[in-house]
């Protein structure tokens, strides 16, 4: 009898998670060694077990499942089904590569039809194969990013890890000397360039410089307070009360298309 394939179960969402991974141990010819609950523990479970078998969430913070994938780029890769609340570009290229994904919900007619097609696949050694097509989508998010010109993703080092924080997830920026201080769902993380830096990459239409030291996410704003010196203050949905800068008032009103 054949050893069972291993399988690596990776969501943010602890029910989610451990559906999922229940899902998998009813079938007897596979086996969970481990699930984890972020994409950097992903990281290291998948170079230390070396699994058959990843079910990857892509949508979680700090690490999404195509910031996991982009660590783990070279050979040896395990054949991967995408877990995803529904993303339309994401969906697209995993159909344009053959990869195989469950979107959220699923029932668990649509679980098996996509383990099947991954044991199908394992069993006759097409690992090398789904390998090459997982370094195609990795190539086509790095094509689609370099067109689109601005930043998607902006990448920490903390403690000898590469994280990635999506720039969709930032609610400010903080200039700190020749640093950046990145505020994201109520953590900071320091990267080394400056603010000036950061803005030229950023995409002006969602980011703006609301004085000489702090930039923000545009969707981050709850309301414009007026201060006891006339002046105002930017209130962002975090609580975080930030200056505005008078000579940046009047362009602040132009995008957010309302006056003060």
């Amino acid at each position: 009898m054949t050893a069972p394939f291993r399988v690596i179960v990776v969501d943010d969402e602890p029910l989610a998670r451990s559906g999922v991974a229940n899902l998998v141990r009813r079938d007897p010819e596979l086996a969970v060694v481990a699930e984890c609950a972020d994409g950097v523990a992903a990281v290291e479970a998948i170079e230390r077990l070396r699994p058959d078998l990843v079910l990857l969430d892509v949508q979680m913070p700090e690490l999404d499942g195509f910031a996991v994938l982009q660590q783990l780029d070279g050979p040896g890769l395990p054949a991967v089904i995408f877990v995803t609340a529904y993303d339309q570009f994401a969906v697209r290229a995993f159909e344009v590569h053959a990869l195989d994904y469950l979107v959220k919900p699923f029932d668990d007619a649509r679980f098996l039809e996509a383990i099947g097609h991954a044991k199908r696949a394992l069993r006759e050694g097409a690992g090398q194969e789904l390998a090459q097509r997982l370094t195609g989508l990795l190539r086509q998010l790095e094509s689609r990013a370099a067109t689109e010109g601005f930043l998607s993703r902006i990448v920490v080092k903390v403690a000898g890890h590469v994280r990635f924080v999506r720039v969709e997830e930032l609610d400010w920026i903080e200039a700190a000397d020749y640093c950046a201080k990145l505020h994201a769902a109520g953590k900071v993380h320091v990267i080394r360039e400056s603010l000036q830096a950061l803005e030229a990459r950023l995409d002006p239409a969602r980011f703006f410089r609301v004085h000489r030291s702090a930039i923000v996410n545009l969707d981050r704003v709850r309301e414009l307070e007026p201060d006891p010196r006339g002046e105002h203050l930017v209130v962002l949905q975090d609580g975080s009360r930030l200056k505005l800068s008078r000579g940046r008032r009047a362009d602040l009103e132009s995008r957010l298309g309302q006056a003060i």
